[in-house]
């Protein structure tokens, strides 16, 4: 849903950005600490859980013609190697037919889209990036001009509350101090992944391209199970997601690993990679 929200007043009180807060930032350009300390910013701004930020520019040599690269997540209360797995699964499969941005990707402007998470038909897409990630809510705010479109997404976990208007007129508020440092940044560093620009796949799609390829059917929770080993869970961690007790979670990977025919954690990441 693309939102009409107002241009900051600089007059306006309380404005939600110090100069402080905004030195940190400025300092940090084209540095390893400028993600972290913007995600920062930005939950002093609007409380947030995961921080993700992407440039698109045209290119006719990529599928959706736009070469899409993401520069960086950070992420308050979420572990970053799961954000990073997760975005690294993004760029991998879901980029493309992702439809926030099949809208927005190209347009010149400030924009500000509210994904409606809940509106999201079953299927990959929204149970690897949202369901499993625990994301219940996301808002993106996107300028883009006709050299590239750098954007900005919030999310929230679940059991926090959806972004109110008051909140996403306060993002709105700080685009345009924030914008030139993203793109400055984004300048001088390098992407952290580029969408489809080599053949690397996430360990995640090399073991359902060899299910796939070899035809193996395992149950609905035999594969998630397999599905969080993979992204770096521990059974008991798998079994607190799926809602089910250890024991449980134990039983399901020794039926996957009886027909996979592995034994180990490690077996099966490598079981995925004779796919590729």
């Amino acid at each position: 849903m693309l939102l009409n929200v107002p241009p900051p007043n600089r007059d306006q009180p309380n404005f939600p950005l110090s100069f402080k807060t905004l030195g940190n930032v400025i300092e940090a350009v084209g540095t390893p600490d400028f993600v972290p300390r913007l995600t920062l910013l930005l939950n002093e701004v609007v409380p947030v859980n995961v921080v993700h930020i992407e440039r698109s520019r045209a290119d006719n040599t990529m599928p959706t013609g736009f070469r899409c690269e993401w520069i960086g997540s950070g992420g308050v209360g979420m572990d970053s190697d799961a954000i990073s797995d997760v975005m690294t699964l993004y760029y991998d499969r879901f980029y493309e037919s992702d439809p926030l941005f099949a809208g927005i990707r190209g347009k010149i402007g400030t924009m500000l889209v509210v994904r409606d998470i809940g509106a999201i038909p079953p299927g990959e897409f929204r149970q690897r990036l949202f369901d499993e990630a625990r994301i219940a809510h996301e808002c993106v705010l996107a300028r883009g001009t006709r050299h590239a479109q750098h954007s900005i997404a919030l999310e929230r976990a679940l059991r926090e509350p959806a972004f109110s208007l008051v909140e996403m007129h306060r993002f709105r508020s700080v685009s345009e101090f924030l914008f030139p440092l993203l793109e400055l940044h984004a300048s001088t560093s390098a992407a952290r992944r580029i969408a489809h620009a080599a053949p690397f796949m996430h360990p995640l799609a090399q073991f359902d391209a060899r299910i796939a390829a070899d035809g193996i059917r395992l149950s609905k929770r035999e594969y998630e199970t397999c599905a969080h080993l993979i992204t770096g869970k521990t059974v008991p961690e798998a079994a607190q997601i799926l809602g089910v007790q250890a024991a449980t979670a134990e039983s399901y990977v020794k039926r996957a690993f009886a027909k996979l025919g592995v034994r180990t954690k490690r077996e099966l990441v490598a079981w995925g990679y004779a796919a590729v």
